[in-house]
């Protein structure tokens, strides 16, 4: 190819990077005003948190590279972080593709030229991979010899990412997979967990297909809402992500500070109300959605009740995996949790708006009156 050739191909391609480039932002910029319009909450809560959760990923990380100790604890803690960034990842993914415009740019450029794109939007959106690695560059070769697995989960991390892009079904199969053998107990050094868990990963790939919701009859309330669930899994797999941030956060600073248990158990308890009455959210919008259907075979009433059912189990399953794989709490504070979420829940049915600011009352409340 003669010089001039080159220059052309190669300024095809910057147009077609900073293409991409701003139709990355546009779709990031949709999705932040989407999560504005949840709510005050998010802006005002998980926004003054963010320098707390900035430091509990640094000091995740720094549990992972120095887990010679404790292993077992070390591999689940690597495996919540590949977790939390497949969450980021797939809710980032349409942005990072560009899905919109997908079929438009394969009459226009080589495939190549697409995976190339995305693999560089995805190095730019994975702040869980370039936080490890300016831990990465911080660490001396000594630190590198007494850790040879924080490479291998660096490694993980970028090829979770891809799988995230192509193959998410074997990224969930991997993720249950990894989730069983950080849970056996069994004591391995990490360089072995991790080596499981890239072996894991690799064999999902080769798994075929399976879809729960393709095979289930809907012919009653139960399977009308586990069917939603089914087809709408993201709404639950955020949220169950995110709680179990919490579980792994209160679980670390209890380790380094247990004089602050009471503060800790009604934080936990605050974000487990939180994280399981918003679902109330999804699950009035598909009862205003199908209520004429069920009201035309005279289950009005059936279901206005079960609107409310998946939020108040989601909140029993999420208490009780606190209290057994966490710590205990109060019977006061467990007490008072029941009537919060159930509080929670008839705000968020009859005062929307007023859900946030009820929330942050309320956990103040509880933080003043019990600490």
């Amino acid at each position: 190819m003669s010089n001039l050739g080159i220059k052309l191909v190669m300024a095809q391609y910057r147009a077609f990077m900073e293409y991409r480039y701003q139709a990355y932002k546009i779709e990031l910029t949709q999705l932040l005003l989407q999560l504005k319009n949840f709510g005050l909450l998010f802006l005002v809560i998980l926004g003054s948190a963010m320098l707390g959760m900035i430091l509990l990923l640094f000091l995740g990380l720094g549990k992972i590279i120095d887990s010679s100790d404790a292993p077992q604890y070390g591999a689940q803690m690597a495996w919540l972080y590949l977790l939390l960034q497949s969450v980021m990842l797939s809710a980032m993914k349409s942005a990072i593709k560009n899905n919109q415009q997908r079929f438009f740019q394969r009459t226009i450029v080589r495939s190549n030229w697409l995976k190339l794109m995305d693999i560089k939007l995805l190095f730019l959106s994975n702040g869980w991979l370039l936080a490890s690695a300016v831990i990465a560059l911080d660490l001396t070769l000594s630190q590198w010899l007494r850790a040879p697995h924080f490479v291998l989960f660096m490694l993980l991390q970028f090829g979770l990412g891809v799988l995230c892009l192509y193959k998410p079904r074997a990224l969930i199969y991997g993720l249950v997979f990894t989730a069983i053998l950080v849970l056996l107990p069994i004591n391995i050094v990490p360089l072995a967990y991790h080596c499981g868990f890239i072996i894991l990963f690799a064999l999902s790939i080769f798994l075929p297909a399976f879809s729960l919701s393709d095979r289930l009859s809907v012919n009653s309330l139960s399977t009308f809402w586990l069917s939603f669930f089914l087809q709408h899994s993201w709404i639950l797999v955020w949220r169950v992500a995110l709680l179990l941030c919490v579980f792994m956060a209160v679980t670390t600073l209890l380790n380094e500070r247990n004089d602050l248990a009471a503060i800790f158990s009604v934080v936990a308890v605050a974000f487990i109300v939180l994280f399981t009455s918003s679902l109330q959210f999804d699950c009035g919008k598909l009862r205003d959605k199908y209520a004429l259907f069920f009201q035309l075979n005279n289950q009005q009433r059936l279901f206005f009740i079960s609107q409310f059912i998946p939020s108040c189990l989601f909140f029993f399953i999420s208490m009780l995996s606190y209290l057994m794989f966490v710590a205990n709490i109060q019977w006061l504070l467990l007490s008072l949790s029941v009537v919060w979420c159930t509080l929670q829940l008839y705000i968020a049915k009859k005062k929307p708006a007023h859900y946030a600011l009820v929330w942050m009352i309320t956990t103040g409340g509880l933080l003043a009156a019990l600490t």
